[in-house]
Order: structure tokens, then sequence, then C-alpha cells
């Protein structure tokens, strides 16, 4: 690196530095670390995160649950929570991933759009927390009105919500050495596990009787710790793009986009494999609850109580798990959680019965997940071409997207057609097995181009060195 100058942190402020003599291990596109200053980013990284997960869980718990008392079948369920958004997310990931890479400002390239969006998803959250007691006390509105605006809201919170979702995974590897990435995210998602404990065990009783004011809490709660992130961590100053100073042009953009992101038939079957394995947990991250509630017979308080169990099984095993990430590599240690969640659905399925039985299953995933969030992002880092992370990222979303929007409204239609939570567990169990099937393929032919010891991310013809 020589003369090169770099930011360096070294405590809570910045500062200009020469990159000569500086360890390399804590270094990452123009940005220099001593440890403490490493962790203090990780830290505001880990409040800003915790505010995330606190928000996505509230949503996810409660907006399905809200839509049935008002009469929503779960066809429109899935289509409102899920399908639209994601078609539309299908349109705004390629332009924001795209630019995301090629813009360079103050704030960087990434945190512009996280900040910009988290204001939308505050006032979308409130508007949904305060709706069903609205519409609840109008009561001139026609019967089906209130689960349209239900509906509606929750369109427009999913789009900033889903490009919040992703750029925020596309900052990290700008941010934290590699080295380190495996580790970093198994912090992260010790964080979304003590989030999510915490919401479960306390947070959510409450929303049964207070939905209004706990959701204006935690998205208030939300946008002062992005804006405290957005403010204290940095990105590195990135060269500029090798299509600087040429116009912009939509058809240029997109023909650029496509042609890079799937010339290459390589990434095929890891974006199909992503894809498959986040499809597999549409129809639980829509009617779990329900399941819990109409087929099991619980309470809120209960349901609460088993998911915050969960939180704290992922809050334990969150570290170990990204020590395994970063000593076995990360495509290894997906594949053994993808393994896992077959065998668990499966065992979900038939025994699946009771609180006791739901309790143990849903400990058993949250053993799984863990390990496959963990391993998820360093298997993005590990494979993607790192000055095009954003562009492949989204490439990887946009497949992803159409497969959600598809089996967003399939799943809804197929669980009104088949009348039975149960099921859920069966949805897992086939779309994780057919994931399994994409990592086989896609495992051969990272061996094939060097494995673990010398594999290079490769580029489209026209962008390569």
């Amino acid at each position: 690196m020589g003369s090169e100058s770099v930011l360096f942190r070294n405590g809570f402020r910045y500062r200009r530095a020469e990159a000569s003599g500086l360890p390399s291990a804590l270094r990452v596109e123009g940005l220099q670390y001593t440890y403490p200053g490493l962790l203090l980013t990780v830290l505001l990284i880990g409040i800003g995160a915790f505010g995330y997960f606190l928000m996505s869980s509230l949503v996810g718990a409660f907006l399905p649950v809200e839509l049935e008392k008002m009469g929503a079948s779960n066809t429109f369920i899935g289509i409102f929570i899920t399908s639209i958004p994601y078609v539309l997310n299908m349109i705004i990931t390629p332009v924001v991933s795209f630019q995301s890479d090629r813009l360079r400002t103050r704030l960087g390239r990434r945190m512009p759009y996280i900040l910009c969006s988290a204001p939308f998803v505050t006032l979308f959250l409130i508007l949904i927390g305060w709706t069903p007691a609205f519409c609840a006390g109008a009561e001139w509105m026609p019967q089906w009105l209130p689960r349209i605006l239900l509906g509606m809201l929750s369109v427009g919170y999913q789009i900033f919500f889903l490009i919040v979702g992703s750029i925020i995974y596309y900052l990290f590897p700008d941010v934290i050495p590699e080295r380190f990435i495996g580790r970093f995210m198994a912090l992260f998602s010790l964080t979304g596990s003590l989030a999510g404990f915490i919401f479960s065990r306390w947070l959510l009783p409450f929303g049964e009787n207070h939905l209004g004011w706990l959701f204006t809490a935690v998205s208030l709660f939300y946008l002062a710790v992005i804006v405290l992130m957005g403010r204290t961590v940095r990105e590195g100053a990135y060269p500029p793009p090798d299509d600087a100073g040429k116009p912009f042009s939509p058809v240029g953009m997109v023909r650029s986009y496509f042609r890079d992101c799937y010339s290459i038939p390589f990434y095929y079957s890891f974006f199909i494999m992503m894809a498959l394995s986040d499809v597999s947990t549409v129809c639980r991250a829509m009617f779990n609850f329900l399941y819990a509630k109409n087929t099991l017979g619980l309470s809120y308080a209960e349901f609460g109580e088993i998911m915050g169990w969960g939180g704290v099984v992922g809050v334990l095993l969150s570290f170990p798990v990204g020590l395994l990430v970063d000593r076995f590599h990360a495509l290894r240690v997906y594949a053994f959680g993808l393994l896992l969640v077959v065998a668990v659905n499966l065992f979900s399925f038939f025994l699946v019965h009771d609180y006791r039985s739901f309790l143990v299953s849903s400990l058993l995933l949250a053993v799984v997940y863990t390990i496959q969030g963990a391993a998820t992002l360093p298997c993005f880092v590990a494979i993607l071409p790192k000055a095009y992370y954003g562009q492949f990222s989204s490439a990887n979303a946009l497949l992803r997207a159409a497969f959600m929007a598809i089996c967003g409204a399939g799943g809804g239609a197929l669980f009104d057609w088949l009348r039975n939570y149960q099921y859920i567990y069966m949805w897992d169990f086939l779309f994780t097995a057919a994931a399994l099937g994409a990592f086989g393929v896609l495992y051969r032919s990272w061996q094939l181009r060097g494995g673990a010891q010398s594999y290079i991310a490769p580029l489209p013809r026209d962008r390569r060195p």
C-alpha cells in the first residue's frame, strides 16, 4: 500500500493517516482501524442493527394477525405483505444497488440510502400501528376498506424496508475487514437474536391492547439509532467508478446491469440457492403466529415466550458459529445449516401438535437459522466480486424478489386451499431441499475455480483488469 492515505479510526473520531506501517488485517477500502476503533465501529453498527431487527420483528408478528382480524384471506396477506412489495423491489433494488456502487458522497456510497429511507420506514410503521384502532372506530367504512388500507400501508413500508434491508448488508463489507467478517456477522446475528428475545418476551404481549403506542415507540427508536449509526460510522474513499463521467442512460444502465450480472453462468447456482433458501421461510414469516394462535391455541404471551427462548438460543450460539464460519469457510457452514433445516422441518411436520412440541421445534429452528444467518453474508463476501458487490448482490436480490413475489401469493393461496398451517414445515422442507441441490452444483464449480485456497470471483469480460 506504500504511502496510501487512509481514514484512520482509533477512537470515536476519524482522521487522515498514512497506511504505511499499519496492520493490513485491520484495513478495508480506504479505512484503517486499531482494535479499539474496529470494536467501536462494530458496536455502533450493532446499535443500528438492534433497531432494525426490533422493527422487523414487530411487523412480522403483528401485520398478518391484524389483517386476519379484518377478514383478510391468506392469499390477500401473501399478496400485500410479500408479492406486491417484491414486484416493486424488482424495479427498485437493481437501480439502488447499481447506483450505490457508483455513488460518491461525503457520507459514503451506502449510508445515504439508509438514512434517506429511515424516515419513510418510521412514518409507515406509525400509520400501520394506528390503523386498526382508527378503522375500528370508523363505522362509516365499508367492511373491505380497512384491510385494503392496511395492506397498502404495508406495501409502502415494505418498499422502504427492502431498500434498507439490502443496502445495510452492502455496507458491511465496505467497513469491516474481510478477515473479521464471519465474527462480525455472528455478532450481527446475536444482535438480531437479542432483539427478537426482547421483543417476543416483553413487547409482543403489550401489542395485544396497545398496538399503536408499541408501533410508535419502536419506529421512533429505530429512526434514532439508524441516524446515530449513519452519523458515526464512515465509509472509506473509493476510486471513481470505471464509467465515471459518462452521461447517465437508464437504458444503458439496464443493459450494463444485466450484461454484467447474468453473463457468468458460475453465479447462477449461487443466486438460485440463496433465492430458494429465502423462499423456504416465506410462509413461516407470514403465518407462524397465526399457526400458533389458530391451530395450536397459544396465547400472545405463550407465543412470545417461545420466540423469546429462541432468541436466547440465537444469542448463545451466534459467536461460536461465527468462529466456525471463519474456521471452516462460510459455504461449508451454510450447507450444514441447510441440512439441519431439512431435518428439523421434517421432524416438526409430523410431531408438532401442542405447546411443548412447538417449543422444541422452535428452539431447534432457532439453532439452524442462527447457523444459516451467521454464514449468509460471509457467503456473499466469499463468492461475489468486491468492486461490484452491491450490483451482484442485487442480482441475487432480483431473482429472490421474483421468487418471493410468486411464492408470497402462491403460498397464501395454497394455505387457503389446505386450511392447515401445519404445512408450513413441509413448505420449508421442500424448498430447502431444492436449495441443497443448487449448493451441490455451486460447490463443485467453486472447487474447480480454486476453492478456499485460491478462488477469485469471475468478472464480466469487459470489467476484467
